[in-house]
């Protein structure tokens, strides 16, 4: 078994709580500096970066800042933006680039592409390297090294992300509270879960293709849950918002369909995402549902419910993501395969 692996995942409640010290004067100044740019209008245009769970952790900040910052906000895949759309990093736009080593082909690449963007932002697992460089602003988790599938450097990415949101909307009033109650709810998690990883295999198996489902923000952890599932397990897997589920893969359901839907908080995908979990179980298929505790009690469905400790809402897919990275050590060896260990890939990708 890969020992990095599990020690990966139990590191991150202390890396999540050291994102605190992120949140200095000179942080809230500097992004206070950017809000002003894209007020007055020197930026016309945000762009959030980013490949792989990178890519993934932005997706709750793009549907907030799309509704919060008065110019437009893009979601890029980084391969798709320097082959497709690369006249795209200009003057008047702002980007904001996530990557855990900084490192990746494709990141890499929209540095040398850059024409003169006004605003670079870089968040990265260390200070110095090629992403970092190119930064106005870098922001680094720091949350060690990072062996095998990603666990700590996705967590904190997102918290790192979240925190430069919440900044460049005005409302970080919270945020060092936030991030510390997030940290306490990973150290629960990361101590319960272990006791239900038995009951969730044998519910889910490990000899099906697997179906992740989200909305809103969650849908970022169905995205993250599938790449892991697929890295870490070797296991076939998709992922789709409730909203394409409906379009086409529902009528996979039946007996040995085999899904987890990401409930989300209250708001108005609240009762389509239990309409979502009531008709899989009356085509026969088996939902596990991963719920925050403000709304797990909705759900009166028959299959069974992983409640998550109470957070911002924005810093929900920390936790909804942390029961895939316990299940992926059983079901891999259920698979025959060492857990998280990489066979076809590596660490960095460095082919394009």
């Amino acid at each position: 078994m890969s020992q990095s692996y599990l020690d990966e995942i139990a590191e991150q409640p202390a890396a999540i709580r050291k994102l605190g010290q992120l949140i200095t004067p000179g942080l809230i100044a500097e992004v206070q500096a950017i809000r002003t740019a894209i007020d007055r209008g020197d930026v016309r245009h945000v762009i959030l970066t980013g490949m792989g769970g990178s890519l993934f952790s932005t997706y709750g900040t793009w549907l907030r800042l799309s509704q919060s910052l008065p110019v437009p906000v893009s979601l890029w895949d980084t391969s798709e933006l320097i082959q497709q759309a690369p006249a795209l990093l200009r003057s008047g736009t702002a980007i904001v680039a996530i990557s855990q080593s900084g490192e990746s082909v494709e990141l890499c690449r929209m540095t040398e592409l850059d024409t003169g963007a006004n605003i670079r932002v870089a968040i990265t697992n260390t200070r110095d390297n090629t992403l970092a460089r190119w930064a106005s602003l870098a922001l680094a988790t720091e949350v060690g090294p990072e062996q095998t599938v990603s666990t700590k450097t996705y967590t904190a990415g997102l918290a790192a992300l979240y925190i430069l949101e919440r900044l460049l909307t005005g409302d970080g009033h919270t945020l060092a509270e936030e991030i510390a109650v997030l940290a306490d709810a990973v150290d629960t998690l990361l101590t319960t879960l272990p006791a239900k990883l038995d009951d969730m295999l044998a519910f889910l198996g490990h000899d099906m293709p697997l179906t992740f489902i989200g909305r809103g923000g969650s849908y970022a952890s169905a995205m993250m849950a599938a790449l892991v599932t697929a890295e870490a397990a070797k296991a076939p897997t998709q992922a789709l918002s409730g909203g394409q589920f409906r379009h086409g893969p529902l009528e996979l359901v039946r007996e040995g369909f085999r899904s987890m839907l990401f409930l989300g908080g209250p708001g108005a995908t609240l009762d389509l995402n239990l309409k979502t979990a009531s008709d899989i179980a009356r085509f026969d298929g088996r939902c596990l549902v991963v719920a925050p505790e403000s709304t797990a009690t909705a759900y009166d469905g028959s299959g069974p419910v992983l409640s998550l400790p109470a957070v911002a809402e924005g810093l929900l897919p920390v936790l909804e993501i942390l029961p895939i990275q316990l299940l992926m050590v059983p079901m891999a060896l259920a698979r025959g395969f060492e857990p998280a260990k990489f066979l076809n890939g590596s660490k960095i990708t460095v082919i394009e």
